[in-house]
C-alpha cells in the first residue's frame, strides 16, 4: 500500500513541476513511457562522523536523466541501518514503505530532480546512527539508491554504496563491524501520585516517571501505557508534552529517539471523573515500549522492568 501512495505522490510532484516549467501537451507522459526512462545514480561512500549524540553523515546522490525526454525522478532509499535514514532534505516529502529487509527500512523521497535529457543534478541524503561512540572505526551493510518514474514499474537507475563509522579520533581504519542490538531494553521506575479536584469537578494528578534506554535498537519513539487503572481513571497528557495519545491507554514518552544509556523524567497526567470518591483509588500499572514503524510494538531483551505499579489517592483541598 505504501509503495502505490508513493506512486502517487511522484506522480502529483511531476504534474506540479511540469505546470511550473511551463510544460504543455499530454502527448510528453506517453512518449516517456514508450521511450523508458533511464538514470545514472552516482554515489559514493556513507561516512557517519562522531557527534555529541551518536553518529551523522550526509551523502550526495547525483542524478543524470539519460532518456531522450524530461522527467521527474523520485528516490527508493534502502538505508544500510536499521533507523538511520532521516531526509533526503527540508523539501523533499518522503513515505516509509511497508516492507523491511533485516529491520531495515526503504523510503520513497522526492527531492527536486525534475531533469531535462542530459541534465545532472544532486540530492543530499542525512543519515543518523544513535549509537555510543567508538574510539574505532566501523563498518556497515550497503544501502542502495534506486532512481524512479511514476508511470514505469522499472527502475530507471540504481547505485549501492557501502557505510564506515568515524572513530572517536578521526581514523577510517583499520575496520569492525557494527552490530546494532535487535531488541530494545527499556526500563521504568514511578511514584505514586494524589489527585486534586479541579473547577470543573474532575480530578487531575501528576505520576512522576524516570524511562530508561540502554543499547541501541532502532525505534522510533518510546511509550507509556497504563495497563491496568483503576475504576475511572484515563491517561491524560504528559509533561513535557509529547503530543496526542496514540491509544486511550498511551501516550509517548517526550524527546523522541534515545540514545543508549539515556534516561528521561516527566509526569504523567491522569485524570478521574467528578464522581469519584476522595480517598485510596487503587494501583495503577504502566507498561513502558517502543514503536519502529512499520512495525507498531518492539521486543525487549529482558522485559521484567518494563513495568512499574503506583498508589493513586484522590485528596479534596476545597
Amino acid at each position: 500500500m505504501q509503495k502505490r501512495i508513493g506512486r502517487r505522490l511522484t506522480a502529483v510532484l511531476t504534474v506540479a513541476g511540469l505546470a511550473l516549467l511551463g510544460a504543455v501537451g499530454s502527448a510528453t507522459p506517453v512518449a516517456a513511457a514508450k521511450a523508458g526512462a533511464r538514470a545514472s545514480v552516482q554515489v559514493g561512500r556513507l561516512i557517519l562522523e562522531p557527534t555529541e549524540r551518536g553518529y551523522r553523515g550526509d551523502l550526495p546522490v547525483t542524478v543524470t536523466n539519460l532518456g531522450s525526454t524530461t522527467d521527474s525522478f523520485a528516490l527508493q532509499i534502502a538505508e544500510p541501518i536499521a533507523g538511520s535514514f532521516r531526509n533526503a532534505g527540508p523539501d523533499a516529502p518522503c513515505l516509509t514503505f511497508d516492507d523491511m529487509v533485516d529491520g531495515r527500512r526503504t523510503f520513497e523521497c522526492s527531492p527536486s530532480l525534475y531533469l531535462q535529457p542530459g541534465e545532472t543534478r544532486q540530492a543530499v541524503l542525512s543519515f543518523e546512527v544513535l549509537t555510543t561512540v567508538r574510539s574505532y572505526a566501523m563498518r556497515a551493510g550497503s544501502g542502495t539508491i534506486t532512481a524512479t518514474v511514476y508511470y514505469q514499474s522499472a527502475p530507471a537507475g540504481r547505485g549501492d554504496f557501502g557505510t564506515l563509522f568515524r572513530a572517536a579520533d578521526g581514523k577510517l581504519n583499520p575496520t569492525t563491524p557494527y552490530v546494532q542490538d535487535s531488541e530494545i531494553k527499556a526500563s521504568i521506575t514511578a511514584d505514586d501520585a494524589t489527585l486534586s479536584r479541579v473547577a470543573d469537578g474532575r480530578w487531575f494528578g501528576r505520576v512522576p516517571m524516570t524511562v530508561r534506554y540502554a543499547g541501541d535498537a532502532a525505534h522510533d519513539d518510546l511509550w507509556v501505557d497504563g495497563i491496568a487503572l483503576p475504576n475511572g481513571v484515563r491517561v491524560w497528557a504528559t509533561d513535557p508534552d509529547s503530543g496526542p495519545a496514540t491509544t486511550d491507554t498511551r501516550l509517548n514518552v517526550p524527546g523522541h529517539r534515545f540514545m543508549p544509556g539515556e534516561e528521561r523524567s516527566f509526569d504523567l497526567v491522569v485524570v478521574a471523573p467528578a464522581e469519584t470518591p476522595a480517598g485510596d483509588l487503587g494501583s495503577a500499572t504502566f507498561e513502558v515500549g517502543a514503536m519502529f514503524f512499520p512495525i507498531q510494538q518492539l521486543s525487549d531483551a529482558d522485559p521484567s522492568d518494563n513495568t512499574a505499579s503506583v498508589r493513586l489517592t484522590a485528596v479534596d483541598n476545597s
